[in-house]
């Protein structure tokens, strides 16, 4: 399987891992004369853990090693999707979280508006189609709005 670039790739790689229950990490990049030529994408608990008390990091094993060609496309190499722990497809809400750019608008002008920010979230959640069709939760939307 061969993608137009790295990123492509990683949003690919992404998708599938927002469907089947897990989040994604970029686990390394080798270089070679200033060039990157390899990449590895990877489950999020990819790493072994240091410490002694139980981490997020189990050592999963599943991956997708990538090729960079010289034309600037990715060739996959390898593709392991067997994890060591269980999958949720129900919290990939919370492992894929996202405030796009109109969602971000809407909530600086409601801000603006003088509306206050459980009536903008309702709001935002009646345009959504519900709760769990949204890609954020509510406190990601207050986050953003006190940041601002």
């Amino acid at each position: 399987m061969s993608f137009h670039s790295v990123q492509s790739a990683f949003v690919f790689y992404k998708e599938h891992s927002r469907l089947t229950g897990f989040d994604v990490v970029k686990k390394r990049a080798k270089k070679i004369g200033g060039q990157i030529k390899y990449v590895t994408f990877g489950c999020d608990k990819c790493r072994k853990s240091k410490a002694r008390n139980q981490s997020k990091r189990i050592d999963c094993k599943a991956r997708v090693n990538c090729h960079l060609m010289t034309d600037g496309s990715c060739m996959v190499t390898t593709v392991i999707l067997e994890h060591n722990h269980e999958l949720d497809p129900t919290l990939s809400c919370f492992l894929h979280r996202k405030l796009s750019r109109t969602l971000k608008r809407s909530l600086i002008a409601h801000d603006i508006a003088g509306l206050r920010p459980s009536k903008s979230i309702r709001l935002l959640k009646v345009e959504a189609g519900g709760l769990e069709r949204m890609r954020f939760t509510s406190k990601d939307c207050r986050n953003y709005i006190l940041q601002q």
